[in-house]
């Protein structure tokens, strides 16, 4: 499916180089009427749950004004990324993007608009690791 999709969009080099290192994309949305919202201490413990299996957030993005919070996990195996886990929760909707394979922080954000895989506003940030001197 991954291959086919690729195809779907074949000027998009970036996407495609993306997808030869995905081995799959699973995307659930769910999404709550106006005075209603998601059970905060079920995200609570979906976090806990990856933090306890070794997951390693690397972004926690408030967004600006308060409607919503962007994490993203990274799992790694011998020093390289095999997985990553995109939670976007606002007021009255939740993503959540499981993806398996190799792939960088980077290239999340090419897939963003692609799969069912909502835009991720403002970029990925990546942060600065360079030693200070």
């Amino acid at each position: 499916m991954l291959v086919l999709a690729s195809k779907l969009d074949p000027d998009n080099e970036d996407l495609r180089r993306v997808i030869a290192g995905v081995n799959g994309v699973s995307v659930h949305s769910f999404r709550y009427p106006a005075g209603s919202t998601y059970d905060s201490a079920a995200l609570l413990s979906l976090k806990e749950e990856y933090r306890a299996a070794g997951w390693k957030q690397v972004m926690h993005d408030e967004n600006v004004g308060g409607h919503g919070v962007t994490n993203v996990w990274l799992r790694l195996e011998n020093n390289a990324i095999s997985n990553a886990a995109v939670l976007i929760d606002k007021r009255t909707e939740v993503d959540f993007i499981a993806i398996s394979g190799s792939i960088s922080p980077l290239d999340l954000s090419h897939l963003g608009g692609h799969f069912g895989i909502p835009k991720i506003e403002g970029g990925v940030k990546v942060p600065n690791t360079a030693p200070h001197p």
